[in-house]
């Protein structure tokens, strides 16, 4: 009997030991927050961009020449991943080829930052590119590229966005302070 009453006792104490370990105190929930799950609300900015759209613009393929080149394409925005990111199918023609791309857009809720990325059929290579919405409705994103084994820094700028059409900007610099715009083109809704 007192070796019952022992184990009682015992268990009693380690049941009350374990109840006061796993309490909730700051210093244990600190940081143990679970992530929001599902598509970054975020991404919601985005939904007037979904649907079909077709794409005019010019490019230079070097920053001293002043002969710029045209170029078109068919473009479709649409929800992937559950909602979690869209993706933007290109398909057109530049400098008289044949030109597919495909970029994944989203919002990373924990770096508050969107991603890009981008691959064509052209250098078959991925770019990334990071950034923001701007106060007054631009979305600005810029990464690091590469051609020719040359590395330069791009930033492109979304504007002018309505419902039925938008301005694209690319701009490239080879220091980080002087920019020149390689390629624009305006997108309009189908």
């Amino acid at each position: 009997m007192k070796l019952r009453i022992g184990m009682i006792v015992l268990l009693m104490g380690l049941l009350t030991a374990v109840t006061i370990l796993a309490s909730d105190t700051p210093e244990q929930t600190a940081g143990a927050e679970q992530p929001q799950w599902g598509p970054p609300p975020e991404l919601k900015q985005m939904d007037g961009f979904i649907g079909d759209w077709t794409y005019t613009g010019r490019m230079l393929t070097d920053p001293a020449d002043t002969n710029w080149i045209e170029h078109t394409a068919d473009v479709t925005y649409r929800y992937v991943a559950g909602g979690g990111a869209i993706m933007m199918e290109f398909t057109g023609e530049m400098m008289g080829m044949e030109m597919a791309g495909l970029s994944i857009i989203t919002y990373d809720r924990e770096r508050k930052e969107w991603q890009q990325m981008w691959v064509d059929g052209f250098v078959g290579r991925q770019s990334y590119y990071t950034g923001r919405f701007t106060s007054d409705g631009k979305q600005v994103v810029s990464g690091v590229d590469l051609m020719n084994g040359q590395e330069f820094q791009t930033r492109i700028i979304i504007s002018d966005i309505t419902s039925d059409r938008f301005t694209w900007i690319m701009e490239n610099s080879m220091d980080g302070r002087n920019w020149f715009v390689s390629m624009e083109g305006e997108y309009t809704r189908k």
